[in-house]
């Protein structure tokens, strides 16, 4: 049963790192990783469980009870990892297109050509997106300056250049710029556009961040505009 169960221990390790390099190489797509990653919690949770029974049940065998210990202890990696971020999804709503502006939300221009049919879609649902959003993160919203809309067009590709995204497009005289970035792990590509108007006298700054795939960003779209606001 130990020697079982550190086979297990392991299969359960190896079950995130499947699910990103499977995903990574278009072996199969993201759903199937999710579904992989949820077995793989599963799995991992059982034989922590087991693991620690057996290595109770067997303390007087000492050989069989530090094998089921180090079986549970190898099964705890995942559960500590996946429960992370389980928990994170948790935290916040279940949503991956974020404006500063919920009324009137910047456009995309060059990124639309980017994404395909299989990318969630642009469109920004104020009446289903905006309560969430603002509830969540009442910080993402229209940041004013007194610079003019070209000196804050060059801070805004600045800022975003420094942040390390992919400069897409920067269109001075639509006052908007787009960027692309990848994340490290899964190679997801969120996009984000930033646009520059006059309002009130003032110049209005408004940045929205949209993830090509998945239902929860875990908050990283959130974070990625109060990193640019902030910066700015």
């Amino acid at each position: 049963m130990h020697k079982l169960l550190k086979i297990l221990a392991v299969v359960a390790l190896l079950g995130f790192p499947v699910a990103v390099i499977g995903f990574r190489l278009g072996i199969f797509p993201f759903s199937t990783s999710f579904s992989l990653m949820g077995a793989t919690a599963i799995l991992a949770a059982a034989v922590f469980f087991l693991g620690m029974v057996l290595s109770f049940v067997k303390r007087s065998d000492a050989q069989v009870a530090k094998s089921a210990r180090t079986a549970a202890m190898i099964a705890l990696l995942p559960v500590i990892g996946l429960g992370t971020q389980a928990i994170t999804g948790k935290s916040v709503p279940p949503i991956h297109n974020i404006s500063t502006d919920t009324v009137n939300p910047p456009a995309f221009d060059k990124v639309v050509d980017l994404r395909t049919e299989g990318h969630n879609p642009l469109a920004y649902d104020t009446a289903k997106l905006a309560d969430a959003q603002m509830a969540a993160y009442p910080n993402v919203k229209t940041l004013t300056t007194e610079l003019s809309e070209q000196e804050a067009h060059a801070r805004a590709k600045a800022v975003v250049e420094s942040m390390g995204l992919e400069l897409v497009n920067s269109d001075v005289d639509k006052g908007i710029i787009e960027a692309t970035q990848t994340t490290a792990i899964w190679g997801f590509k969120d996009d984000m556009v930033v646009r520059i108007t006059t309002l009130d006298g003032a110049t209005a700054v408004d940045v929205r961040s949209v993830s090509r795939i998945g239902v929860s960003d875990l908050g990283a779209n959130a974070k990625r505009i109060e990193k640019f606001l902030a910066k700015f």
